[in-house]
């Protein structure tokens, strides 16, 4: 593969960049990066709670306004009213900014909501709400911008649109206490990355996933989770970490890069390599269900004698 040459420094310097769930920490934190680092930035947000409770249109347009300021003067930074789980209201927010601006170079697809009962405990209306603020809403805002890429690849010349989505790993390994429609949204979002990755690649769209661990703010507040405080060496929760990577991403330096799904926590950038076939046993023909028996025992290593599996639960 030919890499390009790194351009020092980073430069978004026309690049028109749609931040949903702008309002909130991760999504905040890419809109002051990238305005400074000379982008037109648009953040979409409907101002519910962080349990998908409620609307308050002043929330946006308030938000806005403080980035702007936080990111200095000279930058762009403007608010959208918006509920990304009505495909109305995506398609008709669309519409008006490729209008205004004659593209959206970048969707960063950052919104989403969080009940965390367990099973037994969760609602169709948990699920749904859950659902929807993740992967309804990224689904929307993804087919909105690119159905209009594909129609714009000619127009566009060669310069690369990008869409960074954001999933977890509750989603990817899974764990105990962010609830299943957590888990299923993320799972969901992060197979769409990998699809859409394949889709757009002809039509100069480059897609990744985004994994952000242990941030500090309003979702980390409302589990309990245990978050760095500002002022520590590091400051390992700050969405500025993720907001950093992302708005990489956002940049045509990283054209090269596509159908990834990265980790960021504090300091530390993986890359995860989804499914990955681990161990595989195979015999030509069918299997009886007493050789799947023997077969599975060699294949977590527990042949010729029965073994059973043991030791603490795996910490990802």
């Amino acid at each position: 593969m030919k890499l390009p040459a790194m351009p020092n420094p980073i430069d978004l310097q026309g690049r028109v960049i749609l931040v949903t769930g702008g309002g909130g920490d991760i999504g905040s934190a890419i809109a002051v990066l990238a305005a400074r680092l000379g982008a037109t930035v648009i953040i979409a947000d409907n101002g519910t709670s962080v349990d998908g409770v409620g609307a308050d249109r002043s929330v946006v347009a308030d938000v806005a306004a403080r980035l702007a300021k936080d990111a200095g003067d000279g930058v762009s930074v403007s608010g959208h009213f918006c509920d990304v789980t009505d495909g109305d209201q995506v398609e008709s927010m669309f519409a008006e900014l490729f209008q205004r601006y004659g593209n959206v170079d970048v969707v960063m697809a950052a919104a989403g909501t969080l009940r965390t009962s367990p099973i037994w405990e969760t609602t169709l209306d948990d699920w749904r709400n859950v659902i929807d603020s993740h992967a309804t809403h990224t689904y929307l805002v993804a087919a909105a911008a690119c159905r209009r890429w594909r129609e714009n690849c000619a127009e566009r010349a060669g310069s690369p649109c990008s869409l960074v989505t954001f999933t977890a790993a509750t989603g990817l390994v899974g764990r105990p206490d962010l609830g299943v429609t957590h888990a299923a949204a993320k799972g969901a979002i992060a197979g769409l990355t990998l699809e859409l990755a394949h889709e757009m690649y002809p039509y100069g769209v480059i897609v990744n996933a985004v994994t952000a661990a242990n941030v500090r703010g309003r979702m980390a507040r409302h589990v309990g989770a245990r978050t760095s405080a500002e002022h520590d060496a590091g400051d390992s929760s700050s969405p500025r970490h993720s907001a950093t990577l992302s708005t990489y991403l956002a940049s045509t330096d990283a054209a090269w890069i596509t159908g990834q799904v990265f980790r960021v926590m504090g300091g530390l950038v993986g890359r995860y390599q989804p499914w990955e076939l681990a161990a595989s046993i195979e015999q030509p023909g069918f299997w009886t269900v007493d050789e799947v028996r023997l077969g599975l025992r060699r294949l977590y290593g527990a042949y010729p004698e029965y073994k059973a599996q043991q030791g603490p639960h795996r910490d990802f």
